[in-house]
């Protein structure tokens, strides 16, 4: 048929993935395009998530987790886009080549396949729809028209977030708190049952009552639906309730990527160590609280070498000549960092000699 496009999935890959993987991103990168130049935002980024796994990006802000958990999904709109590398995608031992994806394509891999939940739930709706005719919407969106089969799996999915499903559908987003609202949202992310799930920031701007049952809802879900999930936060307490695995992003790229215990306890490079430094302690003193000094990098013109040096302590006259590549530093555990052996954190191990 005319203008009828080819089936994306590939029943003979390209390339080589376990059966585990769901989704595989290879060399990545993206910037945007200003006045100025191109803003490095994602260099280089590469990890396999596996099924059932949650994967935390965490980083300060402008680390590039938004973009990357952007790109990862096609998502990206001028001034942005992916200026290298491929997102795999596979079901049923069949790949799909995500950035090659396009109108009708992407429009299905997006929440049947890979559901995005975004931070600022209010602004993920449509403010003049009530709650039932968002859920139907977006099934229908993905060929799914009978409305009395879609309100039962929402008032389902809803009952599961623990929410009052029958007043929450009949609702408009402004008459729901922030609370609800995103719970509403990871609902309505489940609703065509995606296989992988991305989350910006899913507590940011709650309180922490709230936060809290936001955190039990999410690892209910992961354990009853078996989804993978990425999630992307600045705050690691978050990372180390949900995460599986953590990758700790600075400057667009992955500079450490570890079991999240080995995150915690045995930090492998200067900037993770710094991140759990400037955590407050459950218990001790509070003035062993160190802040990592000086500013994150200008992404138009980076600084030489690894471009954490200018802020870190352990830096050498080798860090300034040259990005260091991943070192394997444990079982599945890598770091960009020469000095990874003198890295340590002091609270719960002792130095690697």
């Amino acid at each position: 048929m005319a203008g009828r496009q080819a089936n994306p999935y590939l029943r003979r890959p390209p390339v080589s993935l376990d059966p585990d993987v769901v989704l595989s991103v290879r060399h990545l990168s993206a910037a945007y395009v200003t006045r100025r130049g191109a803003v490095q935002a994602v260099r280089d980024v590469s990890f396999d998530l596996r099924k059932g796994e949650s994967l935390a990006l965490i980083g300060e802000s402008g680390s590039g987790k938004t973009t990357l958990g952007m790109a990862i999904n096609h998502l990206l709109n001028p001034p942005a886009k992916v200026t290298a590398g491929e997102v795999w995608y596979q079901r049923d031992g069949k790949l799909l080549n995500v950035l090659a994806l396009h109108g009708e394509h992407l429009r299905r891999f997006h929440w049947q396949e890979c559901a995005v939940v975004f931070q600022g739930a209010q602004n993920s709706f449509n403010p003049v729809l009530r709650i039932a005719d968002q859920f139907v919407d977006t099934a229908r969106a993905h060929n799914h028209e009978n409305r009395a089969a879609i309100e039962k799996r929402a008032l389902e999915l809803l009952r599961i977030v623990q929410l009052d499903p029958e007043r929450v559908l009949r609702s408009y987003p402004h008459e729901l708190s922030g609370g609800m609202r995103q719970r509403v949202l990871l609902a309505l992310g489940m609703l065509l049952q995606p296989q992988v799930m991305v989350m910006d920031e899913p507590t940011t701007a709650l309180d922490i009552l709230t936060q809290r049952v936001i955190i039990d809802t999410l690892r209910r879900l992961k354990d009853e639906l078996n989804f993978s999930m990425i999630f992307i936060s600045h705050d690691l307490s978050l990372a180390a309730e949900l995460a599986d695995r953590v990758a700790t992003m600075y400057a667009g790229r992955i500079v450490e990527y570890a079991d999240v215990r080995d995150t915690f306890y045995h930090p492998r490079h200067p900037y993770t160590l710094g991140l759990l430094q400037s955590m407050p302690p459950l218990k001790g003193n509070l003035a062993d609280l160190k802040s990592i000094p000086g500013s994150p990098p200008d992404l138009i013109t980076l600084p030489s070498g690894c471009k954490f040096h200018p802020r870190c302590p352990f830096a050498g006259p080798e860090c300034t000549e040259e990005d260091p590549p991943a070192f394997d530093v444990g079982e599945d555990h890598q770091s960009a960092c020469y000095h990874w052996q003198a890295v340590r954190n002091p609270q719960t191990e002792e130095a690697v000699s």
